[in-house]
């Protein structure tokens, strides 16, 4: 098997991310548009010349999907 040409893709980083809000992120922005929104998130925060807040859907995501963990979080 050909070993990848990795030269010009960005390194993995493990991320720690709850299984209901990883399927309800791809089903709000599509399965390969995670990372693009993770990091345009990250670029955004970190407040980089020329990077706006990532864009969303008006409509709410969560609901009954979403874990009983994240909500605990969400509630302080």
């Amino acid at each position: 098997m050909a070993k990848q040409n990795t030269e010009r893709h960005t390194p993995m980083r493990p991320i720690r991310i709850p299984d209901d809000e990883w399927e309800a992120l791809g089903k709000a922005v599509g399965d390969r548009n995670r990372a693009r929104l993770i990091r345009e998130y990250i670029r955004w925060h970190l407040r980089w010349p020329g990077n706006k807040q990532p864009e969303r859907a008006p409509e709410q995501i969560g609901g009954p999907g979403i874990s009983s963990k994240t909500q605990e979080a969400q509630d302080g």
